[in-house]
């Protein structure tokens, strides 16, 4: 089963990103490999940037305060877990107050690291940060795994509350919507969204040859589905598709 998901605004967007940034960063800053943790190396300056953008703190702190509103809406009713409901409305009081606390920019310990910049400047050189460009990033990448990791940790420490924030607000966000078994027909499918504002479309697919191309607006959701072909273009399917739809809403 492969998943492919479409934000409907800048916001959703850029927690996906955050998401996925951090999943890689993870990943390489587990290993021992020095190559990998120059993967992670990379991955900070994109973790940065997008951490330090204030419209994007603006809007998930207004969002949280949003989902807050609707979640005590629900203490009265006999319907909803109301120790589940405490529980989530804690976390996003505890989330909001991280982030409101990391007062400036998040990502300042890496923006004025001049060892980072360096590497920064070198990354988009094929071969730039070659041990013949930059012998102290080779000395460090030559230290032992302790220091390398320890060095990692501390440049993302900053960010981390974008990364708890990012968890809940996505985990809140996908698990709002109602998985729909729907058909492609001829490898196309069209939706009208009825009125509603959604955040989040998820596509869920058994065919993992086959990838969704997504389009949206208020009026239509419109997905086609297409081969999967790294030598040639892609070519539009034309039989029916079977696929999981979730259209997230909080």
């Amino acid at each position: 089963m492969i998943v492919y998901e479409y934000p409907f605004n800048e916001l959703v967007r850029s927690m996906l990103r955050l998401e996925y940034l951090f999943a890689r960063f993870n990943h390489f800053l587990r290993s021992d490999d020095p190559e990998l943790h120059h993967n992670a190396i990379a991955i900070l300056f994109d973790l940065g940037d997008i951490g330090a953008r204030g419209d994007i703190k603006s809007l998930l702190l207004k969002e949280f305060e949003r989902q807050k509103y609707s979640l005590n809406g629900l203490k009265s009713s006999q319907k909803v877990d109301q120790e589940a409901l405490l529980q989530t409305i804690a976390e996003i009081d505890a989330a909001a107050s991280k982030i409101n606390r990391s007062m400036g920019k998040p990502n300042t310990i890496i923006s004025e690291s001049e060892w980072l910049n360096a590497i920064r400047t070198r990354l988009n050189i094929p071969g730039g940060t070659s041990p013949i460009d930059l012998p102290s990033y080779h000395a460090w990448k030559n230290s032992p795994v302790s220091e390398r990791r320890a060095l990692l940790e501390n440049y993302i420490t900053p960010l981390l509350p974008w990364y708890e924030a990012g968890q809940l607000f996505l985990r809140l966000l996908r698990q709002s919507g109602e998985a729909k078994d729907v058909v492609g027909h001829n490898g196309s499918f069209q939706q009208a969204p009825s009125g509603k504002v959604y955040q989040l479309m998820r596509i869920a697919l058994e065919d993992d040859s086959l990838y969704s191309e997504i389009s949206a607006n208020k009026y239509l959701l419109s997905i086609r589905f297409l081969k999967a072909d790294r030598d040639k273009k892609a070519q539009l399917v034309n039989v029916d598709v079977p696929f999981r739809l979730t259209l997230c809403q909080f």
